[in-house]
């Protein structure tokens, strides 16, 4: 009787099934591989777009800012700029010599704005405010763009009293307060000049446009000659000859606006800054 002895099991070859199985498998890596490398440079440049900066801006004025003019003008700036990059003051009755800190403290008694990040102030009534320094504003709000719409209360000056002298006087409050306000950090300056006016000489509104005019020259800054795009019809623009009505504000701010776009890149796209 033979013994009843079970058959050998067969031998697997393992090594032959592990290569059945990568071969399939090192094929869909090689795939993964290839695609990633062709589409990382695209992914990198999507994942890496510039960030948008936006410049500061520090804008001053008199009484025509006060009104409805600075009021459209803030307005532009915080929707080109953003709120916390705007800061706007106006002191009624202000020329360029009562913001400078070595001058004496100027008090407005006919309006003042103030429009900050962090407060805004729009008084017409005769309180009397302090104007503020512009080294002291421009200490605070570290502006990138420093905008100017000063010069019409110069005239009243002029009127009375236009001298080689006190062209020569004013010529060097414009260097000092162009001074000020470009301060360590070298900010660009626009400079709106004052609007035409029907109570105001020609000769005398020329006058305070070429004292402007000549200092942008020596100093290096832009300027908007307001003349040019307003002209004031008294009953229609406003009633003294001077200011200008909510209307015709309005009117020449969007001019203003205008040409402050093809001047001034006030929102950009800066890299890396």
């Amino acid at each position: 009787m033979k013994t009843n002895i079970p058959a050998r099991a067969a031998r697997i070859d393992w090594s032959a099934l592990a290569r059945a199985l990568l071969k399939p498998l090192a094929l869909v890596l090689a795939l993964v591989l290839v695609v990633f490398v062709v589409a990382a440079p695209s992914e990198k440049k999507r994942s890496a777009p510039a960030v948008p900066m936006m410049n500061k801006v520090l804008m001053i004025g008199d009484s025509l800012s006060v009104a409805k003019f600075g009021e459209v003008m803030r307005d532009f700036l915080v929707s080109t700029c953003g709120t916390r990059n705007v800061a706007v003051f106006a002191s009624c009755g202000s020329s360029p010599e009562n913001w400078l800190r070595s001058e004496p403290t100027f008090f407005t008694k006919c309006g003042y704005r103030e429009q900050t990040p962090a407060r805004s102030v729009v008084l017409d009534r005769r309180l009397h405010l302090a104007t503020p320094k512009i080294e002291s504003l421009v200490a605070t709000y570290r502006p990138d763009t420093v905008i100017v719409q000063l010069g019409t209360n110069w005239m009243d000056r002029l009127t009375t009293s236009d001298t080689p002298q006190k062209e020569a006087e004013l010529s060097d409050i414009m260097d000092r307060f162009i001074a000020a306000a470009r301060g360590p950090r070298a900010v660009q300056i626009l400079w709106i000049m004052p609007p035409d006016s029907s109570h105001f000489s020609k000769r005398v509104q020329s006058t305070v446009e070429n004292l402007i005019s000549a200092a942008a020259q020596r100093d290096r800054f832009e300027t908007i000659p307001s003349r040019r795009i307003t002209h004031y019809v008294p009953g229609k623009t406003g009633r003294d000859g001077v200011h200008y009505n909510p209307e015709a504000s309005e009117e020449w701010a969007k001019r203003v606006i205008a040409r402050i776009k093809r001047t001034l890149p006030l929102s950009e796209i800066y890299a890396g800054r």
